[in-house]
């Protein structure tokens, strides 16, 4: 049994298959953007044929997960709190 990487996207926007061109593309982003957008997305097929997905991003003072694994928050969930917090500091 094995959970299959079937889709891997970098930045947001290009589409990888392998880790090796993941990183490659990462690497190529992070050295031609100036502010690149530094998010990794994982689409993952389990053994029982579910899709889950997981998201790791920079934000400025941290690194975060999202997805739909269990335990992790949703991207729902990441967004209304991301909003949450721009709306208490607009209120500072």
């Amino acid at each position: 049994m094995e959970a299959k990487v079937i889709v891997i996207q970098v930045g947001g926007g290009q589409i990888c298959h392998t880790l090796e061109d993941a990183c490659n593309a990462f690497d190529e982003m992070m050295k031609a953007w100036e502010a690149p957008r530094t998010k990794i997305h994982f689409t993952i097929q389990m053994p029982n044929g579910e899709v889950k997905t997981i998201t790791i991003r920079d934000e400025d003072d941290k690194t975060v997960a999202y997805g739909s694994f269990e335990g992790l928050p949703s991207f729902l969930d990441y967004t209304k709190d991301t909003m949450e917090k721009q709306e208490l500091s607009k209120e500072e």
